[in-house]
């Protein structure tokens, strides 16, 4: 079970006063735990001007250091956004940020990988970054919206099969399908999934924030049936509806839950 925090953030042009966080993460059947989650210092005096962030990564199994990667990658994302000069648009300073721990990782000797997502939360609204298959999902009004993209050979195959370059018999036959597109680590150039704009919570919304330990589990109706009262409440339920699954090839699963008040 996690803490909850609450943190006093006034949106504009929203009722939002307040957003509470709540998590939940275990190792599953898996023999370590590669997942990784932070926040930005949620104790500053200044948070309606600085904003906070929320950060999940999921090491990637196949790889070596898989837990090493996603730990630095939180704490790298999280330093960035804590240094974060506001003359530059969010959705470029992620797409730097992003990049600058990619090369990191790449020019290192561990040969690990991670994926890697943030919610940000500002007076002006939510910007979120997101690279590899750890989603972010958008609750409102008891109905689930997946705010990031999937970076995996599927969704490119899917496209090759819209534009009639494959069939989707072959897109599905592909050993690549279920690998992942980019990552952090992957050594080449990553054009996360970034908001252009800010999306303008009101009270009563929420943000999940999920490893695929998570998504592979639950079905949406699942995860929508876990949101009540409370932040970690929802996140504590989140977590025994993928243990009560009892899979005996359960991954790592992490959740972070925010809920806007």
């Amino acid at each position: 079970m996690g803490n909850e925090f609450k943190i006093a953030l006034y949106i504009d042009g929203s009722n939002v006063t307040a957003v509470s966080i709540g998590n939940t993460q275990h190792q599953g059947m898996r023999e370590y735990q590669e997942d990784s989650f932070g926040y930005t210092n949620l104790n500053q005096s200044n948070i309606q001007e600085t904003g906070f962030a929320a950060i999940v990564s999921d090491g990637m199994g196949g790889l070596s250091s898989g837990d090493k990667v996603s730990r630095y990658a939180v704490s790298a994302l999280s330093e960035a956004i804590e240094r974060f000069d506001r003359s530059v648009s969010v959705d470029v300073f992620f797409r730097n940020a992003f990049n600058d721990i990619n090369n990191a990782v790449s020019s290192g000797d561990t040969g690990g990988g991670a994926t890697l997502s943030a919610v940000y939360c500002t007076q002006k609204g939510i910007f979120w970054g997101s690279t590899g298959d750890s989603r972010i999902y958008f609750c409102r009004r008891n109905k689930l919206y997946q705010l990031s993209h999937d970076f995996d050979y599927m969704d490119m195959l899917l496209d090759r099969v819209i534009a009639s370059e494959i069939t989707m018999d072959e897109a599905l036959e592909n050993p690549k399908k279920d690998t992942l597109a980019a990552y952090i680590g992957s050594g080449e150039y990553l054009s996360p999934d970034v908001a252009l704009k800010p999306l303008l919570p009101y009270a009563g919304d929420r943000i999940l924030m999920c490893s695929d330990g998570v998504y592979n589990a639950l079905s949406e109706d699942e995860l929508l049936s876990c949101f009540v009262n409370g932040a970690q409440n929802s996140a504590d339920l989140i977590g025994q509806a993928v243990l009560n699954k009892g899979y005996r090839n359960q991954d790592n699963f992490t959740a972070i839950v925010l809920e806007f008040k």
